[in-house]
């Protein structure tokens, strides 16, 4: 199993913890030997990497991911405090 995929996985998880929709989605973007390295990692183990990761910081107004150092959203320009 590949790091890589797990971390990718869990950055597509979104609040609800659906791992399906998530792996859907990653597996669309890849090719055989690596869609079934993702197809291979266990459904709990997604879902305990992502809730032991800490919360991606959202802008206010738009809900785009901020970089931890940003503290002005590049979509919308709110400043964020």
């Amino acid at each position: 199993m590949s790091r890589r995929h797990l971390h990718n996985l869990c950055a597509l998880l979104g609040d609800d913890l659906d791992v399906e929709r998530a792996r859907d989605e990653y597996l669309a973007s890849l090719d055989a030997d690596d869609g079934l390295a993702v197809l291979l990692i266990p459904r709990d183990e997604i879902v305990a990497a992502a809730t032991a990761r800490p919360p991606v910081p959202r802008c206010d107004r738009c809900g785009a991911r901020l970089p931890r150092k940003r503290h002005r959203c590049s979509r919308c320009g709110l400043r964020q405090t």
